[in-house]
């Protein structure tokens, strides 16, 4: 079975549609300042190296840096705010994922600096000859804070990339778990791929893992913004997510089984608390960005995640036919159209005798937002043939795209002396 087929369990799997109730894109893309002062003049196809905020966060950070722009921990009461909008942002996104309780959610600087708080948490648990798994598929974020554990002669093993698609077989995590002779201590994966926008079965590998004594990371950045997230169904232990992809300011967090936290070992000084979250999150945070990332959950959840990952189902598949219809693509993964639902609205792509950075310039010199290089997939890109020097063209679409915005993509790449 490919880990990038989500199964029935999967959480992040394709919603139904309500009938007869067309999603307001319109109406949502309104409530972002940026999508509203560019009007037409803009497309914005970058999303997955940043998404814009709604008003919502803007006014929430706005809010805090008038009323409540001090340090915790003094006895006055706006100091006592802070600690409220910290526990606010910590429930918020608690019910964001399912989590069991506030105390799971963690907040850094992005994904990539957290994902490096947690792989040098975990040092301690790990001995000379363990293992860690880890895939091509991933981002480099998820990749270089394992290999380092190698100085202490713990041993990376790549889950590899199959096939032009990159997709990831189940049988060959059952194998490497075996190969590793009980030794495999952590199984690092992605929710979606932020190259080949396929989503991977996690709730079907995370039992495997676990099974097999292994903790599991996912790097949930890409998906983040797609779709619904049950943490405690797809039974990983850690989930990391940068906000700024989920319609938030610059910052990241993370939600982590309480029982798995309290097995690191966090490097902390005598002032913080040894019990999760705090004793991961060292010095005065961002709580101006805990009081937007709060904001920009709140307005995912009143949208509601299904009804976004639905309608982003109906991008995908336009984009898919628009692009197919292009001379001379190549695009990366699978691109079936009737297949959206093992998807997110990302796609990379090259354009036969065109280079990627052509293709990029190219769209931007009709406003067109998009993305080119090796998108912090190397490894990916080596995988399947692609020189990561040059890499491939991206666009990646969120719920406030269009499809009139998609037609003009295909304008701009058809017309392409």
């Amino acid at each position: 079975m490919s880990a990038s087929e989500p199964t029935a369990a999967i959480a992040t799997g394709p919603p139904s549609r309500e009938a007869g109730s067309p999603f307001p894109v319109e109406t949502l893309r309104a409530r972002f300042p940026a999508l509203v002062e560019a009007r037409d003049r803009e497309v914005f196809f970058d999303n997955a190296a940043g998404a814009q905020v709604p008003e919502d966060v803007i006014e929430a950070m706005r809010d805090h840096a008038v009323h409540r722009n001090m340090n915790r921990g003094a006895r006055y009461a706006r100091s006592g705010l802070v600690d409220r909008t910290i526990a606010e942002a910590r429930q918020v996104i608690s019910a964001f994922v399912n989590g069991e309780a506030p105390e799971e959610v963690l907040f850094g600087l992005n994904a990539t600096s957290l994902i490096r708080t947690i792989a040098e948490a975990a040092r301690p648990l790990f001995a000379p000859g363990d293992r860690v798994i880890l895939t091509q598929l991933d981002h480099e974020a998820n990749i270089e804070p394992w290999l380092r554990l190698g100085k202490d002669g713990v041993t990376p093993v790549f889950w590899k990339a199959r096939g032009p698609e990159g997709r990831l077989e189940m049988d060959d995590l059952r194998a490497a778990l075996r190969e590793g002779n009980g030794r495999v201590r952590l199984v690092a994966l992605p929710l979606a791929s932020n190259a080949t926008g396929r989503i991977v079965d996690v709730a079907y590998a995370a039992p495997i893992a676990r099974e097999a004594g292994a903790l599991v990371f996912v790097d949930a950045v890409h998906f983040g913004p797609h779709g619904p997230i049950d943490a405690r169904a797809l039974g990983a232990d850690f989930l990391a997510f940068s906000g700024y992809k989920i319609f938030g300011p610059h910052i990241g967090f993370l939600w982590g089984r309480m029982e798995a936290l309290r097995r690191l070992k966090p490097a902390r000084e005598f002032f913080i608390s040894a019990d999760p979250p705090h004793a991961f999150e060292g010095g005065t945070q961002n709580y101006e960005g805990m009081a937007g990332m709060a904001a920009a959950i709140r307005y995912v959840l009143g949208v509601s995640p299904a009804r976004i990952r639905a309608y982003e189902m109906e991008l995908a598949s336009a984009l898919l036919r628009e692009m197919l219809g292009i001379p001379g693509i190549s695009i990366l993964g699978d691109a079936d159209p009737a297949k959206v639902g093992e998807r997110v609205p990302t796609l990379a792509f090259s354009i036969q005798d065109k280079t990627p950075r052509a293709i990029v310039e190219r769209l931007a010199g009709v406003g067109i937002h998009a993305r080119d290089g090796h998108l912090y997939a190397p490894r990916l890109m080596e995988a399947v043939g692609i020189d990561p020097a040059v890499g491939l063209a991206r666009i990646s679409l969120c719920h406030y795209n269009t499809l009139s915005e998609i037609a003009r993509l295909g304008e701009a790449l058809r017309s392409m002396p």
